[in-house]
């Protein structure tokens, strides 16, 4: 089954998640998905290929904490799943995000997963007092303690990076466990979701790219045992009113299982581009009905 979801709008100045939730769900959209950026530096002394002009795009500075806003999305929707595109897991105790998500899950009736990313803005981690350079590494073991806490009464975990003692874990989620897409991209993303996560979730840099690196990443998870075809493949999608359907379609051709469709923004493999802020965004409050039926109209059938 071929899966279209949205990334949702979560800025002050937009529409509430729930009401948005609701039109999506209306559409037809299978999932909403939601970033996070919780602190960002006035002072940014490093350059990185996300900037704009030497800055951090608007749109990562003004974003809501994911958990509320998805609580939002489910408490105002029956159906449409819940996901994160991506949250900065590094920055989060693993004990108190492992409620967070079981809480969510449960209580929404199984709809979450978790897109977890390793973090790119130095500055920004270094906030959380999370350490750049062994990023990945925590990723990882806080995934694998999560996955104990979310299916043990008794759990404990003991790694370099996340270490506690065994504690009482009665509050499960409805999945078991809950999906985990590794959400980096490029050649270390396809390592680490071949090793340790559920599926990948990388930004689209086109069909052809996607159909090699799936090449890549079966033949990876193959040398871990692993089945390459229960990887949930979810690919994060820049659209605007130019978007051909047949390149969403081209997408799921070369393997995705899921589309995330970023409306009003152009994604590449590096960065999210702006458009001028003085535009109307489609998703603006006073256009966002008329954008999710056209979106819905133009690339929903063709799947």
């Amino acid at each position: 089954m071929r899966k279209v979801g949205l990334l949702c709008p979560t800025a002050p100045e937009g529409i509430g998640p729930g009401e948005f939730a609701r039109e999506a769900e209306a559409q037809g959209f299978e999932s909403l998905w939601v970033g996070e950026h919780p602190a960002i530096p006035v002072e940014i002394e490093r350059s990185y290929v996300q900037l704009i002009d030497g800055e951090v795009p608007y749109f990562y500075t003004n974003v809501a904490d994911p958990w509320i806003s998805l609580s939002h999305i489910a408490g105002a929707t029956t159906r449409i799943g819940l996901g994160t595109a991506v949250c900065i897991v590094p920055q989060r105790h693993p004990l108190l995000l492992a409620r967070e998500l079981a809480t969510l899950d449960r209580q929404s009736g199984g709809r979450v997963t978790l897109g977890a990313g390793a973090g790119w803005l130095i500055e920004e981690m270094e906030l959380f007092d999370c350490a750049f350079a062994t990023r990945f590494d925590r990723l990882r073991e806080m995934v694998e303690a999560m996955r104990l806490v979310w299916s043990e009464e008794q759990p404990e975990y003991h790694g370099e990076h996340v270490d506690f003692p065994p504690i009482l874990s009665r509050y499960h989620p409805c999945q078991q466990p809950i999906p985990v897409l590794c959400g980096i991209h490029g050649q270390r993303g396809i390592r680490e979701a071949a090793k340790w996560a559920d599926g990948w979730l990388p930004v689209s840099s086109g069909p052809e790219d996607l159909r090699v690196d799936l090449a890549q990443l079966a033949r990876l998870c193959e040398a871990e045992g692993r089945d390459p075809a229960e990887m949930d493949i979810t690919i994060m999608a820049g659209i605007d009113r130019d978007t051909p359907a047949d390149e969403i379609a081209g997408l799921f051709e070369a393997g995705a299982s899921r589309v995330v469709l970023a409306v009003g923004t152009a994604t590449t493999r590096h960065t999210t581009l702006e458009r001028n802020r003085t535009d109307v965004h489609p998703l603006a409050p006073e256009r966002y009905r008329e954008t999710l039926k056209h979106v819905a109209a133009r690339f929903l059938p063709t799947l």
